[in-house]
C-alpha cells in the first residue's frame, strides 16, 4: 500500500480540558518524562504545552501531540503499555480522570506534516448541535476555502480512537505557512464569514468545537 506523502504514523491528539488535582498531575508529568527518555524515541512528543491562540471552546491548556512509529504502537502505548498506565497515569493507585480530564484522540496522519514555525489549527469537535446546517452548508463552503490554497488539510474525520474524555467525533488538524497566518486565517472574513457563515446562524448554534492554534 503506498501512501503519497511518506509513511503514516499513529498520534495522541491530546487536549487538556481541566486539571482536577495539580500535584498529583505535576507527579504524572515528571513520570511521563521518564517514559519518554526509557522508550528510546518510540514514544515523540512533538509539541506539549499550552496553544499561542484560542476560539470558540478552544481552552489556554496543554495541548499535546505525540507522534508513535504507527497507528498501533500509539493504540497499544495508551491501552496495554503497564509502563504507561501503571507507571505513569495511574501510578498513584486513582484513575487519571480524578486528576485531569483529558480529550484524548487517536490518529494517523502521514509522517513530517510538523514543519518547524509553521502554524497550525488543531480542532476538536465535542458537539454537534445541527449537524444537517455544518454538513450541508458549512462544510462545502470550508472545500472551496481549502481548495483556493488556504491552507492544508492534514487529517478531517473521526479518529481512530477516542479515550477518556475524547469522542469519536472529527478531529481537523491544518497546516499554514506560519502562526501568524494561521491566526490571521482564523480572524479573516473569508474564513468567518464565507465558511463560517454560510449557514446564516452562530456557529456556537450548529457545533461545539475546542478549537486551538499551535506553532510547529
Amino acid at each position: 500500500k503506498i501512501f503519497i506523502g511518506g509513511a503514516m504514523k499513529g498520534y495522541w491528539v491530546v487536549a487538556v480540558q481541566d486539571v482536577i488535582k495539580p500535584d498529583a498531575w505535576e507527579q504524572v508529568l515528571s513520570s511521563w518524562g521518564n517514559y519518554v527518555e526509557k522508550s528510546n524515541g518510540v514514544v515523540n512528543p512533538i509539541s506539549f504545552g499550552p496553544p499561542k491562540a484560542v476560539y470558540e471552546s478552544g481552552i489556554e491548556k496543554t495541548t499535546a501531540i505525540i507522534e508513535f512509529p504507527s497507528l498501533d504502537q500509539a493504540v497499544y502505548a495508551r491501552t496495554e503499555d503497564p509502563d504507561y498506565y501503571q507507571g505513569v497515569i495511574e501510578a498513584d493507585g486513582t484513575p487519571v480522570e480524578n486528576k485531569v480530564i483529558r480529550d484524548f484522540r487517536i490518529i494517523e496522519v502521514e509522517d513530517g506534516w510538523m514543519k518547524p514555525s509553521h502554524g497550525y489549527w488543531l480542532v476538536w469537535v465535542r458537539e454537534f448541535k445541527d449537524k444537517e446546517s455544518w454538513l450541508e452548508k458549512v462544510m462545502p463552503a470550508w472545500k472551496e476555502y481549502v481548495a483556493s490554497g488556504a491552507c492544508k488539510v492534514h487529517h478531517l474525520k473521526p479518529p481512530h480512537m477516542a479515550v477518556e474524555d475524547g469522542r469519536m467525533l472529527p478531529f481537523a488538524l491544518c497546516e499554514f505557512p506560519s502562526l501568524q497566518d494561521a491566526i490571521n486565517a482564523r480572524n479573516s472574513d473569508e474564513y468567518n464569514k464565507d465558511v463560517l457563515g454560510a449557514a446564516g446562524k452562530p456557529v456556537e448554534e450548529m457545533v461545539i468545537r475546542d478549537f486551538r492554534i499551535i506553532e510547529g
